[in-house]
């Protein structure tokens, strides 16, 4: 695949999953990789739960744009983002990272590794967080009786 670097090649794109949350829900991230000479489309790089691929924007605004604006937001790792886009590029080429797993390997882990090359992702972290500090209240509610 031939692409052409833009403006935002190498930056993170993400789409809320939920119309009901929106952006405060789950949401899927991915890379944008640059436009294509062939067809002139946008592609990004994604993990699925089905597996790596590039995608259209297209087809990625089609799954998206119904539950929320599509976010675009600019690279914020050390490495530059053509960089990013190859590092991507490479990951899908190898398959990626093994099995998608909500917790240790999402789409957003997919992103991060792409960016910081850290397999992280905030939104597992914070529910977690969340998790943790409803149950202590309800621990100390519970117990304050």
């Amino acid at each position: 695949m031939n692409l052409q670097q833009i403006d935002v090649t190498g930056c993170r794109i993400v789409g809320a999953i939920t119309k009901e949350l929106g952006h405060a829900g789950p949401k899927h991230h991915g890379v944008i990789l640059g436009k294509s000479e062939i067809d002139r489309e946008v592609y990004i790089a994604e993990s699925m739960n089905f597996g790596y691929q590039a995608c259209t924007y297209s087809d990625f605004y089609s799954r998206y744009s119904k539950n929320g604006q599509i976010i675009v937001q600019p690279n914020d790792g050390q490495l530059e983002n053509v960089s990013v886009a190859q590092r991507a590029i490479e990951e899908l080429r190898r398959g990626g990272k093994g099995a998608y797993d909500l917790i240790t390997n999402n789409c957003e882990c997919f992103v991060n590794r792409a960016m910081h090359d850290k397999s992280i992702s905030s939104q597992v972290i914070n529910t977690a967080i969340g998790i943790t500090v409803l149950a202590g209240l309800v621990y100390v509610i519970k117990n304050a009786k």
